[in-house]
């Protein structure tokens, strides 16, 4: 398979229409295909995916009349922050998260996605301008030319997709989540809470303070290692909101208006949003902002119970929670997992930032992040 002989680039509307179509089997069976289509469409022209902030791939062979797709993929441009180690100074940058990684059916075990994946590493060192870094999360164990199944990681064993990322270049990072069971109705569980709801229009400041805060983290330590985030701005938090909304408006329902909840003193707030499949529906917690204190964290954590009560879904879920946070879920009947799909990975771009494991601190590796 000489590379000579594939291309990366962008596909063409009616290829883009060809892409979507294949991949709805797996990451829209609940889904019509037509509803599907809209909802990438939609996905793809919000404030953070507009404009240029998505770009599509595909791996093409030209020497067919059409090109063959051998093998596709997306990026979303997102602003990061960036700390060389030994230094002070946090730099502004941006970074690209790549999702929707397929593979045809037909083509797949002929290393395409690989192959693609190679190329777009290049790319995206220049692609909008300099970047950072790019991450990865796509599910390409499942989907792409490995079929590895989901299986618990055992102890000092490599899961096969992490091994996967690495050989491509994307060093895997903590995959942990906390898992929250949400209480039946007749449950005393849930108590009134203290805190405010979230509504879209409540974000944009507290995006901003939240940013302001995670720049400063940032350097409240020694850097011995470099460090990165993801910027938890509203834009993203948007991309993420409008994934519920179109679920919602599918089967009738109010889209959702609460967003989240933030404690009596404001010094802490939790983001949210609802995931409405039918295979696993549970409520995400996209942000823990602040250090939320024991009593900060219960209700904060009640809140998203009852909210996700609400909504009839039975559970809630956070990515590499904050120490309270997770001790207080603990004690809600919650269970750390290790993720065996959904594992983020960053490949640095930086000069002299090595991105193996254990090489680079990722601060806010929680899921706003995940595309």
């Amino acid at each position: 398979m000489p590379a000579t002989n594939h291309h990366l680039r962008n596909p063409t509307p009616q290829e883009l229409i060809q892409i979507r179509s294949a991949h709805q089997l797996y990451w829209g069976q609940h889904l019509t295909l037509k509803q599907y289509l809209k909802r990438e469409e939609l996905l793809a022209n919000t404030t953070l995916t507009g404009n240029g902030g998505l770009t599509s791939w595909a791996l093409v062979d030209p020497t067919t009349n059409p090109a063959t797709i051998l093998a596709s993929c997306e990026s979303i441009r997102k602003e990061v922050f960036f700390l060389e180690a030994g230094s002070n100074e946090v730099r502004v940058s941006h970074g690209h998260a790549i999702g929707s990684v397929f593979t045809p059916v037909e083509m797949r075990g002929k290393g395409y996605a690989s192959l693609m994946l190679k190329m777009l590493a290049e790319e995206l060192k220049s692609h909008g301008g300099e970047s950072a870094l790019s991450a990865l999360y796509s599910d390409i164990g499942k989907v792409g030319d490995v079929p590895y199944p989901a299986v618990p990681v055992k102890a000092n064993l490599p899961c096969p997709r992490q091994e996967f990322y690495k050989k491509l270049g994307w060093q895997p990072h903590s995959s942990l989540h906390l898992n929250i069971p949400v209480p039946p109705n007749s449950s005393p569980t849930i108590t009134t809470t203290k805190t405010t709801p979230l509504n879209t229009s409540s974000l944009p400041p507290l995006c901003t303070q939240d940013i302001r805060a995670l720049k400063a983290s940032l350097t409240a330590t020694p850097a011995l290692k470099p460090r990165i985030s993801f910027h938890p701005d509203a834009k993203t938090f948007g991309w993420h909101f409008a994934r519920a909304e179109h679920i919602a408006g599918i089967t009738n329902s109010p889209p959702p208006t609460t967003k989240g909840a933030i404690t009596a003193s404001g010094s802490a707030w939790i983001v949210w949003t609802h995931d409405f499949q039918k295979a696993e529906p549970k409520l995400y917690i996209l942000r823990v902002a602040g250090e939320p204190s024991n009593e900060d964290a219960k209700d904060l954590l009640a809140a998203a119970l009852a909210e996700a009560r609400k909504w009839g879904l039975p559970c809630v879920q956070l990515w590499d929670p904050k120490e309270a946070v997770k001790e207080v879920g603990k004690g809600l009947g919650g269970q750390m997992v290790e993720r065996t799909d959904s594992i983020p990975s960053i490949m640095m771009y930086e000069p002299g930032a090595r991105s193996a494991v254990g090489e680079v601190e990722w601060f806010a590796n929680e899921r706003f992040a995940w595309c």
